[in-house]
């Protein structure tokens, strides 16, 4: 292999090590900085696999803080860390998930979500324990399919009140 050569191919391999790194710093590590863990490796993989203009343009609100809203704004408050204060009116447990709902038009209104894996940290058939209860709760609205919901993780982001 000669001077001229060498020297290419040298200069291609570290030109190629700066662009993998710029783009490991832009999509990695930046947003692990700022503290947006999951959503940092969710947007490495969507600026990779999606064009521009499939991507969601609206700014996400991952803090937090918490804000204390009335849960029929619900809808304006997605991926907002909140505070809401309503009655459970209906429920439902499929063995997978319980549902516990603020309105009984639950597909329209906001719901609040514990999946089987977290039963344990409940009490005993949630859906009955909750139902006709007025409860604080306090956790992230989700967009789930076009319907907002908290997912409670356990009895301590949900407190019934007297």
């Amino acid at each position: 292999m000669n001077n001229k050569e060498f020297y290419f191919k040298g200069t291609f391999i570290v030109v190629a090590v700066v662009v993998v790194l710029f783009f490991a710093k832009t999509w990695i590590v930046d947003p692990l900085v700022k503290g947006n863990t999951q959503v940092a490796m969710a947007e490495a993989v969507m600026s990779a696999s999606a064009p521009a203009p499939e991507r969601d343009a609206k700014p996400r609100n991952y803090s937090k803080e918490k804000v204390k809203i009335n849960w029929r704004d619900a809808a304006k408050y997605v991926d907002a860390y909140v505070e809401i204060e309503g009655e459970i009116v209906s429920s439902y447990n499929n063995g997978k998930v319980c549902y516990l709902n603020l309105d009984k038009d639950y597909k329209n209104w906001l719901t609040l979500v514990i999946f089987a894996t977290k039963f344990s940290r409940f009490p005993e058939k949630p859906e009955k324990f909750y139902l006709g209860k007025k409860v604080k709760v306090e956790g992230r609205i989700k967009d789930y399919k076009g319907r907002v919901e908290i997912i409670l993780g356990g009895k301590e982001s949900i407190t019934v009140l007297e």
